[in-house]
């Protein structure tokens, strides 16, 4: 048996060796297809056509150079726009060994406020770097979890550096600025400027395996298993980190438009010209309060006012954003930063004053809302509930270190549901969030009497939240209310039960007993 093992572990890395081998950055293009209306975009999309703008009735694409004459076969012309050349990163911008040690310079001079995190290393060994910045660096306390993440592609570096430009102003600034210590006293914050190093080390898009990471994630549409099995590794890695953190907030920096794009990214509607999440007009405001402090995208000639809906302005399948909408409870832009791809490095300056005090505006609505801790009755200790206001199917959780939860809202009156396995669901009385900060509510959560159906806990509750979702955002009009359990009239008893049972069957196959 365990020879077998060694065999099949050396197989493994010869077929990995393999792929490595075969992925050559220098066979893709950057190109535009011109005279498209929304079908040929539709049906680009589906072909797996990597799209990554849409102006007008042009897209801008990136594929292989063998794919072209495929394209022109079907009627579409391509004209190529920029050709890969092998290991030219952009003057200016610094190494990855250049990048890692000045975090390691940043941890070295504020040790007290920040921690240099690796969650892994990428397809070709680079150490995958969160910044942590937190007052309290090495303890759970109860404070919203922020995340900030560039550079998923490549070649659109500007997000990297202007994220090691945002981790040193907080650390900096941190005692002498009131506005920006409060935030690191407040939140706890990680940054991770560079997720992709493979691919920015070859000036590449993609990852060393050839994966665009951020056509890569679980997506409510084309992929709807939250699972990080055969993803690429940079994903995976992310992954597996954010199921043991709580993030309420996030950013995703790209280059190659100037917007704030926010969900959904796809629809279950492949013809559908606006995907509203239901969050839609928090989304708009949060994607505003950006624009509006950068002049150059809030005055956008292509955008209205620098922000798009994701579906309105193109689809893409298997995007970051949504998969932190639907899956992990995480509310999360696209934040496009410049119309070029790799701008000149002497931009740097002019483009970090556009998004200096939008960066961090944007991280102040995490303590927008309602806050509190979901503890057990019997004994205090904190519970990993699922937070859901009424009326709304989105849910947010509670972390299980402390208990605390923080879920954004726009200003007004709500009643939150809060739920978990071996507990009974406790509903509260209306609450007004304020126009600044956030109300205040500790919830208790008494255990469930011994074979009630609520404590066998056999379904991985952010799975199973997950699994409802879809079912009712993708047949509504077909959901029969039999029993309407949370008192919103989404989902009928049948079809939840129905939809846990594909969940336990999918994720947990030996335990699908105990619900049947």
């Amino acid at each position: 048996m365990k020879q077998m093992m060694i065999l099949t572990a050396i197989f493994c890395l010869i077929a990995e060796s393999a792929v490595l081998a075969q992925f050559d950055p220098t066979r893709f293009v950057r190109g535009e297809i011109s005279g498209l209306d929304g079908k040929d975009i539709q049906r680009l999309t589906r072909m797996n056509v990597d799209i990554v703008n849409v102006k007008g009735n042009t897209a801008t694409v990136y594929l292989a150079i063998e794919r072209i004459e495929q394209l022109e076969k079907l009627g579409y012309s391509v004209s190529i726009l920029h050709k890969q050349k092998k290991g030219r990163r952009t003057a200016g911008y610094p190494s990855f060994v250049e990048f890692s040690a000045r975090l390691s310079e940043l941890e070295a001079l504020y040790p007290d406020i920040c921690r240099r995190v690796n969650i892994g290393e990428s397809v070709q060994g680079r150490e995958l770097w969160f910044m942590k910045i937190s007052a309290n660096v090495d303890i759970e306390e109860d404070e919203p979890e922020v995340k900030l993440i560039s550079t998923m592609h490549g070649d659109e570096p500007v997000g990297m550096v202007l994220c090691l430009n945002l981790i040193t102003l907080l650390l900096e600034s941190y005692g002498t600025d009131q506005r920006l210590t409060h935030l690191v006293n407040d939140l706890e914050i990680w940054i991770m400027p560079l997720m992709n190093p493979d691919g920015y080390e070859m000036n590449s898009r993609y990852n060393a395996q050839g994966k665009d990471l951020n056509r890569s994630f679980p997506d409510r549409v084309a992929d709807p298993v939250n699972s990080p099995d055969g993803r690429p590794v940079e994903v995976s890695r992310l992954m597996n980190w954010a199921s043991s953190h709580s993030t309420v907030l996030s950013a995703g920096f790209h280059t190659g438009a100037l917007v704030v794009n926010y969900p959904f990214d796809s629809d279950p509607d492949p013809s559908a010209a606006y995907s509203a999440t239901p969050d839609d007009r928090l989304f708009f405001e949060m994607s505003m309060s950006y624009s509006a402090l950068n002049p150059p995208m809030y005055n956008s000639s292509v955008f209205q006012h620098g922000v798009v809906n994701g579906v309105q302005w193109y689809t893409i399948y298997g995007g970051m954003q949504d998969w932190n909408y639907v899956w992990m409870g995480c509310m999360e832009t696209t934040i496009e930063l410049s119309d070029v791809f790799r701008p000149d490095y002497r931009w740097i300056p002019d483009l970090w004053e556009d998004n200096r005090e939008a960066m961090i505006t944007y991280m102040q609505w995490a303590l927008k809302g309602v806050r509190g801790i979901v503890t057990d009755e019997e004994n205090g200790e904190p519970i990993e509930a699922c937070v859901k206001v009424v009326g709304n199917h989105f849910h947010t959780y509670a972390d299980p270190d402390v208990g605390d939860f923080h879920r954004i809202l726009l200003p007004g009156e709500y009643s939150l549901q809060f739920a978990a396995p071996g507990y009974v669901t406790k509903t509260t009385p209306l609450a007004t969030v304020p126009e600044n900060g956030a109300v205040r509510i500790d919830v208790s959560l008494s255990p469930v009497q011994s074979g009630d159906v609520n404590a066998d806990g056999a379904v991985d509750l952010r799975d199973s939240i997950a699994a409802l979702r879809i079912l009712a955002s993708d047949a509504p009009q077909n959901v029969h209310i039999s029993a309407d359990v949370n008192g919103d009239g989404a989902v009928g008893l049948p079809e939840a039960v129905f939809a846990l049972q594909i969940t336990a069957e999918e994720r947990y196959a030996p335990l699908n007993q105990s619900l049947h």
